[in-house]
């Protein structure tokens, strides 16, 4: 099967309470996250949080402390792009997922690329 790159999560909002899926891997699919753009949108400092959360008995998994991969704060206005060296964050069991939480919801904007396989 051919390596296509793609966008794999277009731009979306997350919650500010809770993480929630911002990429989940599809059957039969193996995904690669090589790039995530995040903005803060907001007027105040927003924490950003992502996990890369494995699938629990084929559903969705549950982020915490043991699947965090990233953190960092920024300031109002910024734009913070995350690029992952070849091969990036391989998910490959069906809901696999790229999970995030913000400080506030609907405040800072994020988009995935990479590819599936």
């Amino acid at each position: 099967m051919a390596f296509d790159y793609e966008i794999l999560t277009e731009i979306t909002t997350v919650d500010g309470s809770s993480a929630s899926a911002l990429y989940t891997n599809a059957a039969s699919k193996k995904g690669f996250l090589r790039l995530m753009i995040i903005h803060n949108a907001n007027t105040t400092i927003e924490t950003v949080k992502l996990y890369n959360v494995p699938d629990s008995a084929g559903s969705a998994g549950t982020a915490g402390v043991t699947n965090k991969i990233f953190e960092e704060d920024l300031v109002p206005n910024e734009t913070y792009q995350w690029e992952l060296k070849e091969p990036g964050i391989i998910m490959e069991d069906t809901n696999d997922t790229l999970q995030g939480v913000t400080s506030t919801s609907s405040k800072v904007t994020f988009q995935a690329f990479g590819g599936i396989e």
